[in-house]
């Protein structure tokens, strides 16, 4: 009776380390897209800024123009 016990023990063990171990590649999974979807986010942002300092410096020197002529 103590073989199908040490049996079931050890298949038990081996399914807890087996959902273990595919839970952790999930959440590395997850981990991976979520930096990488950072970076892209940060890249796009720092994109937009450049993008957004380069009109207002044209806003700037539009008044200023108009400052000095009034």
């Amino acid at each position: 009776m103590a073989a199908p016990e040490s049996l079931r023990t050890v298949v038990l063990g081996s399914c807890v380390g087996l959902g273990t171990e595919l839970m952790i590649r999930a959440m590395r999974g997850i981990c991976t897209g979520s930096l990488l979807n950072a970076d892209t986010g940060r890249a796009t942002t720092r994109a937009r800024i450049e993008d957004w300092n380069s009109v207002l410096s044209l806003y700037e020197h539009t008044a200023e123009v108009k400052r000095l002529s009034a």
